[in-house]
């Protein structure tokens, strides 16, 4: 089988996983859905759209490090 993006599940990706949780937390706030499956969705959405470099921003948006300076 192919590795592509569209095949990746998020268990075996943890720190995906949470980039991905960061930049659904910082664009949706209190209507952020942190299910795999919406994940997974946001992730493809990024990938398609030359977007991944979001996950990176909401990362650092949410660094506590950062925050507590």
């Amino acid at each position: 089988m192919e590795m592509t993006i569209e095949n990746i599940e998020l268990h075996y990706t943890p720190l995906t996983k949470q980039l991905l949780i960061y930049y659904v937390k910082t664009q949706y706030e209190e209507n952020a859905d942190i299910s795999d499956e919406s994940l997974r969705t946001e992730l493809l959405w990024l990938c398609n759209n030359n977007q991944l470099d979001q996950l990176f921003l909401g990362e650092y948006l949410l660094s506590e490090t950062r925050l507590t300076q």
